[in-house]
């Protein structure tokens, strides 16, 4: 097959196959075309002009619907790649969401566990109430609240009477308070 290609640079370069080189087989790869080179000035005035049929009208319509075609092509593509990038984020969040709500809704804990937790809880009881409620000791102050009962009885109305009595109770409340933290 023989194709001429035309090039303006100050004039035309032809480019055209020779007739008498086979065009199949090795031949074809080896084929030297025949360049002959006119300028603008040796071109004859009636040759200027040149004359487009109507198939190549049509091809350089079909090309300049093809940009149109591309450009409403790419703005499509640019939506679609914005809804694709919404819905990605959509479903981040949804399975954000997911994640915490099972993470807030743990499983119910299995029956080994329950009983083990419960026998640790029993545990910690027993020791609470051997250190601060198994011994009783004897109220100490018991002295100090009678004394002060006995004023409030001599004087009903006057409290401020029994006031002087106040200071001794609350000391010795603190003094044993402090004691029995110390663990005697």
């Amino acid at each position: 097959m023989c194709s001429s290609v035309f090039v303006v640079t100050g004039g035309f370069l032809l480019s055209c196959c020779n007739p008498h080189t086979p065009q199949m087989g090795t031949a074809q790869s080896q084929e030297r075309p025949e360049v002959i080179r006119i300028d603008r000035s040796e071109i004859p005035e009636e040759y200027k002009t040149v004359g487009v049929s109507s198939d190549v009208v049509r091809r350089v319509n079909a090309h300049s619907r093809f940009r149109g075609d591309a450009e409403q092509l790419r703005d499509e593509l640019a939506r679609e790649r914005e809804e694709k990038a919404r819905l990605r984020q959509e479903m981040l969040n949804l399975s954000d969401l997911q994640q915490r709500k099972t993470s807030d809704t743990s499983m119910p804990p299995l029956p080994d566990d329950i009983e083990e937790r419960k026998k640790i809880f029993d545990e910690t009881v027993e020791r609470v109430q051997e250190k601060f409620f198994a011994y009783h000791r004897e109220n100490v102050c018991a002295d100090n609240e009678k004394e002060i009962m006995e004023c409030l009885k001599a004087n009903p109305g006057r409290i401020l009477q029994c006031a002087h009595l106040t200071d001794s109770y609350e000391k010795c409340v603190a003094d044993f308070r402090q004691e029995v933290l110390k663990g005697n």
